[in-house]
């Protein structure tokens, strides 16, 4: 059942409305995690995004698609921390 609500969200996510032109209105703190074979959302909007926030750190997982998995726990909880701590 997971499968299919994650499923759901991210074809919802695809057709609906953005407001992407105001990613520039975003003041607070922003870390995007992304990883780079990411078969659902492409890395390029990742970084994107992060560009458009003003700000805005990018995490960027060699080779990782679209679950965090295991294996790159440490990286993300080590930039979490640094992240809160700026």
């Amino acid at each position: 059942m997971y499968c299919n609500i994650s499923s759901t969200n991210h074809t919802l996510l695809s057709w609906s409305d953005r407001d992407c032109d105001r990613l520039g209105e975003i003041n607070i703190p922003t870390l995007v995690i992304h990883g780079t074979a990411d078969p659902m959302i492409n890395y390029q909007n990742g970084v994107t995004l992060a560009k458009e926030i003003p700000g805005a750190t990018l995490l960027t997982l060699e080779g990782t698609a679209h679950q965090l998995h295991r294996n790159d726990w440490d990286t993300i909880t080590n930039a979490i921390i640094k992240h809160t701590k700026e």
